[in-house]
């Protein structure tokens, strides 16, 4: 595996090993005492699980809760399996249908008898791969932070967001795992000394998404109380499905399936077969994808829908952007929003093979919902304008690639979230909202080494996740400058979740006053913190005077909301 010989800086050591056992509602589960290389003892209960087995008739269903164990005493001292994907560095086929398993670490604190925060992490990838175990998500550093931290995995791709509405598959399966982790935390998560009343949910990229999502459900404020979104919301350009029907049959076609017509019900019994593999279903994802798709859209296919009416366990039953405008639908829950500073890094590897098709095609560069018809002559005008701001007009070359960088963290990412920010600053009266730039570019930047763009300015996608967990058994000793980057992030998240304020320097972001321009009050992370406005204003600027001439009518009905 690649990341296997990038530095793998981590300290954490296992000495001791001792079992230890704890009582939960489905039996006995039997964890290992173990010590980080710092002293600090803690208890882990690896592969918990969660949910039975969705395999058979329960695959593409909703998760059914685990009343009891098979056996009286689980041995919870391994991982369990990952979601069934192709591993994104070896690309080889990696993990199980049977997958719904979490992870617990409690650290051993010097006054038991106070219930501590607990942090539930949800990991990113898109909805297509990814995982929440321990080899990427060791929580080390934050249980030195006296927090207990959550890991989980839940079903991705078709396996977890194919969706059926005629035969009661409604989508949003990998959503409703995640919700279910939750609702077992509230069932058990007192057991090891977590308190159930104060929960905070994190996660990145599709995990930051994911969290967003779980912010604007119905249950809300009862399974978590507090969220951090790291790179992901839910209004992203890449979140929700497109043509979910088409994409399902069109997999069925490619498994051998056949064209079922309006015969659902044959349609789900084959998708549901041991003809229809689980590798063959991961092998074909991809090839769902419209050409448009292929061309403008990241390469995800069966993600997150809004579900249709009949569904009798709805996650997401309404519009992104309406829920987003509903008044107080956060109640009080505090928030953390934030992006790093070049996500666009992620993407910009495979635009640097193919250079000249992104030159000759700039067009593919256009927001979706800034010109909706890609073959518009608008789309080049469109294009145009974008070659100006960021290329001072010029050629797309090996020279600019910052530059182009900078434009795929404002199209996939930063416009986004910065108006999710907008939104919520003006639509959620009584939510204080923390927003944050990375700008951190240290020893543990790992993706941007994974991606080979070391040679390129600011912080990559998901390099945050390296300085807020560790690899496990990883010994090597940390930079003088990361670890004091990675215990800042960690305390201020372990602050946050504690009391919802995450540090005294960090302000929340202010409520617009009186139909004054919206000003994004924000936290620079870097080896100094300090508060700014309006982060990467100038390019933000030049978006929203897009929409004005492009969309005028579409963006000033959504002034209008704010």
């Amino acid at each position: 595996m690649l990341l296997r010989p990038c530095g793998r800086a981590i300290f954490s050591r296992f000495y001791s090993s001792m079992k230890v056992k704890v009582t939960v509602k489905q039996g006995v589960v039997v964890g290992r005492q173990k010590k980080l290389a710092n002293g600090l003892e803690y208890n882990s209960f690896l592969g918990v699980p969660y949910a039975e087995p969705p395999l058979g008739e329960l695959r593409f269903r909703s998760p059914r809760p685990l009343e009891r164990f098979q056996q009286q005493e689980m041995d919870c001292s391994k991982e369990g399996s990952v979601s069934h994907q192709r591993d994104p560095f070896t690309l080889e086929m990696a993990g199980s249908e049977n997958c719904l398993f979490l992870n617990v670490y409690a650290p051993k604190v010097k006054s038991p008898g106070t219930p501590l925060p607990v942090m539930v992490w949800i990991h990113g990838g898109g909805y297509f791969f990814g995982n929440g175990n321990s080899d990427f998500h060791f929580p080390g550093k934050l249980m030195e932070q006296e927090v207990i931290v959550v890991t989980l995995n839940y079903r991705l791709g078709a396996l977890g967001f194919l969706s059926l509405p005629e035969e009661g598959i409604h989508g949003n399966m990998g959503l409703k795992d995640q919700r279910l982790a939750l609702e077992w935390v509230q069932e058990n998560i007192a057991s090891f000394n977590g308190d159930p009343n104060n929960v905070t949910l994190f996660g990145e990229s599709a995990g930051g998404a994911s969290v967003h999502l779980h912010t604007l459900a119905h249950h809300a404020n009862r399974l978590f109380h507090k969220a951090i979104m790291q790179s992901g919301t839910a209004n992203m350009e890449w979140v929700l499905q497109n043509e979910a029907p088409a994409k399902t049959r069109l997999l069925a076609k490619l498994l051998g399936g056949g064209d079922f017509g309006g015969d659902t019900k044959a349609l789900l019994t084959f998708l549901q077969s041991e003809k229809a593999t689980p590798t063959a279903i991961t092998g074909n994802t991809l090839k769902v994808l419209s050409p448009d798709e292929r061309r403008r859209h990241l390469p995800f296919a069966f993600k997150p829908v809004v579900e249709d009416s009949s569904s009798p366990d709805s996650f997401l039953d309404q519009n992104i952007l309406e829920r987003m405008h509903k008044k107080d639908c956060h109640g009080s829950m505090p928030l953390i929003m934030g992006y790093n500073s070049a996500e666009g890094l992620a993407m910009v590897v495979k635009a640097k093979q193919k250079l000249e098709a992104y030159e000759n095609d700039l067009a593919r560069m256009v927001p979706r919902n800034l010109v909706l018809d890609a073959q518009a002559p608008e789309a080049q005008e469109a294009a145009s304008d974008i070659r100006a701001f960021f290329f001072n007009g010029q050629a797309l070359t090996r020279e600019n690639l910052d530059n182009l960088v900078d434009l795929f963290s404002d199209y996939h990412f930063i416009m986004d979230m910065q108006h999710a920010a907008e939104i919520h600053a003006s639509c959620q009266t009584q939510s204080p909202l923390y927003f944050y730039r990375l700008d951190y570019v240290g020893g543990r930047n790992l993706y941007k080494k994974i991606f080979q763009n070391e040679d390129l300015r600011g912080v990559a996608h998901a390099d945050d996740i390296c300085y807020l967990f560790q690899m496990a058994g990883d010994e090597s000793e940390m930079r003088k400058d990361d670890l004091m980057v990675t215990e800042r992030l960690c305390e201020m998240w372990a602050n946050f979740a504690r009391n919802g304020k995450p540090s005294p320097i960090w302000k929340p972001v202010k409520k617009p006053q009186g139909g004054e321009p919206f000003q994004l009050d924000c936290l620079l992370i870097d080896r100094e913190l300090k508060m700014c406005t309006n982060p990467d204003g100038e390019r933000m600027d030049f978006w929203r005077s897009m929409y004005r001439r492009y969309r005028s009518k579409c963006y000033e009905a959504l002034r209008a909301k704010l």
